[in-house]
């Protein structure tokens, strides 16, 4: 047994157990209010059927837990807890557990959960296994993903401000960023780097305009974009944004296969353009299942609620996860048209930095 190979996976293993440590004592670092459930005891369950047949329990628990931090560190205090066995916007408690407590005036009441222990401890795996397996390129890959993350952020925080005033610009500049932030600190500035990120912005924005012309063209018949999770912001132009962004991941790595393959492929330019297109037959189809399924998870709870409570699968369909459909669709136009657009940037640019060489 090569006990070196194992120094770094039992550093892993140390260092998961020290954030999660870290995580479950940092309660003073809160101003409100954190406990430790102490013990649970249920005290009622009552039946409940509303006006669709749909039968749940409500179940109150009686809390007891001990302060953390505040001026009642280590005060016990007693609270109850009310759910419904669906656990549609409230959850049981169990002994062990950390929540947040509000004072009101009958007393203490429960909050929310203290979730940071599991994220935390999650984020930490992702970025240890990221290093164990990526090695020096575990460096650049995060600086790629925290800078996209303060983009968007910022991109975020700017629509806000705006009030609906431009916000194609905004949702068009992040797009952008995106694309060249990534491809920068992946591939670096080279010229694969430059059909790289030309050949994701040209397919995303021939597919985004593809779906715009069919839609608008059609008068949006039977996409019911007036759905309540838009009804506060501009609807179409977060359909679309949800569009470019979801999309711009599987186009990005997609134009990036075939990309790297080019020019690592000494032919002819139309030897090069059919090894790319070759290539891109071979992924868009895993791409477009992968894409559709992350389009459709968003739509599958509130596609079960609607069914539950009588609504036909045709209903459904139509008006819940019909924007997933159509937002798949748009995107299959992008992965599909990605595959020509970047074989032939790639063999052109290929060719020239050969010639020149």
């Amino acid at each position: 047994m090569n006990y070196k190979r194992m120094i770094p996976w039992l550093l892993a293993a140390f260092a998961l157990l020290a954030v999660w440590f870290g995580l479950r004592n940092d309660a003073f670092l809160y101003h409100q209010p954190v406990a430790e459930v102490l013990s649970v005891r249920q005290v009622r369950s009552t039946a409940e059927v509303d006006s669709n047949n749909n039968h749940d329990h409500q179940i109150r628990q009686r809390v007891r837990a001990r302060f953390l931090n505040t001026n009642k560190r280590g005060q016990v205090v007693s609270f109850n807890n009310d759910y419904n066995t669906s656990e549609g916007i409230d959850f049981p408690l169990r002994s062990g557990q950390q929540v947040f407590l509000n004072h009101g005036a009958a007393g203490y009441q429960l909050n929310d959960a203290k979730r940071d222990t599991v994220t935390g401890v999650l984020l930490a795996l992702v970025v240890l296994l990221l290093i164990l397996f990526s090695g020096k390129h575990a460096l650049v890959t995060m600086v790629s993903i925290a800078l996209n993350t303060v983009v968007f952020y910022a991109g975020i925080h700017l629509e806000l401000g705006s009030h609906g005033n431009g916000p194609w610009y905004l949702v068009v500049g992040m797009a952008l960023l995106f694309t060249v932030l990534t491809v920068l600190f992946v591939i670096g500035p080279r010229s694969v780097a430059v059909c790289i990120a030309s050949a994701t912005i040209l397919a995303t924005t021939a597919a985004v305009l593809i779906g715009y012309a069919i839609m608008v063209s059609t008068g949006y018949k039977g996409i019911h974009i007036e759905q309540v999770k838009y009804v506060t912001q501009n609807p179409r132009l977060i359909f679309f944004a949800q569009i470019v962004i979801g999309s711009l991941g599987a186009v990005l790595d997609e134009t990036s296969d075939i990309s790297v393959a080019i020019f690592q492929l000494p032919a002819a330019a139309g030897q090069r353009f059919k090894a790319g297109m070759a290539i891109g037959r071979n992924v868009m189809g895993p791409l477009i299942s992968v894409l559709f399924m992350i389009f459709m998870a968003d739509t599958f709870t509130e596609s079960i609620l609607w069914l539950r409570n009588g609504n036909t699968i045709a209903y459904t369909v139509s008006w819940v996860m019909g924007l997933g459909f159509v937002q798949s669709l748009i995107s299959a136009f992008g992965i599909v048209l990605a595959v020509p657009i970047t074989s032939g940037l790639a063999a052109l640019l290929a060719g020239r930095r050969q010639t020149a060489k």
